[in-house]
């Protein structure tokens, strides 16, 4: 299990490293290399859930299934928005913020999680770790909701089944994103003392 999770970790690592750089390189253009990338990477973020049930970690469930399964989420509407479908502020969509939010914590935190498990932790990675979350963390989950926020734009609200669950969605993330950032919070604290 060890192994595997050394692999897992060190593999997410590089993948969001390489992602991320790839990315950058290409002027922050998301294409269909960056796609294909984004839907690899964080696809295998699914199996944390069952990391967590299995208790190879100590995540706690119903917090690593409410991240995984709003990125997921996210993820699927990315695939279906178009390119200019996206809702624009000053040049930004919430693609930019997402997949600068994303990668820089993912990096971060497959690195931490590797080096942990090869019993030679980084002081910097955590410090990087449960410090990085505080703008990121909001960055993230407002690219999120900016592609939410399209996805119900580009057809124009009908207030149909689709648009009140998707109303539904925003108020989980309004519900959800302050407990999930005191949580973060609270780990900072345990783990920087």
């Amino acid at each position: 299990m060890k192994g595997y999770l050394k692999s897992y970790n060190i593999i997410l690592c590089l993948g969001w490293t390489a992602m991320l750089l790839w990315y950058l390189a290409n002027g922050l253009v998301f294409d269909d290399t960056t796609l294909l990338m984004l839907n690899i990477f964080q696809g295998l973020a699914i199996l944390e859930i069952f990391h967590a049930l299995l208790k190879w970690v100590s995540s706690p469930v119903t917090t690593t299934v409410i991240q995984i399964s709003s990125r997921i989420f996210v993820l699927v509407l990315i695939n279906f928005l178009a390119s200019d479908q996206y809702i624009n502020i000053l040049g930004i969509t919430g693609l930019h913020l997402i997949m600068i939010a994303w990668s820089i914590t993912e990096v971060i935190r497959y690195g931490f999680y590797f080096t942990s498990l090869i019993a030679n932790e980084s002081k910097l990675l955590l410090t990087l770790r449960y410090t990085t979350f505080i703008f990121l963390y909001p960055m993230g989950v407002a690219g999120e909701l900016l592609i939410v926020f399209s996805w119900m734009k580009k057809d124009g609200l009908n207030w149909d089944i689709i648009d009140i669950a998707f109303a539904g969605i925003t108020l989980l993330y309004v519900v959800f994103f302050p407990k999930m950032y005191i949580y973060m919070w609270n780990q900072r604290k345990k783990k920087l003392n």
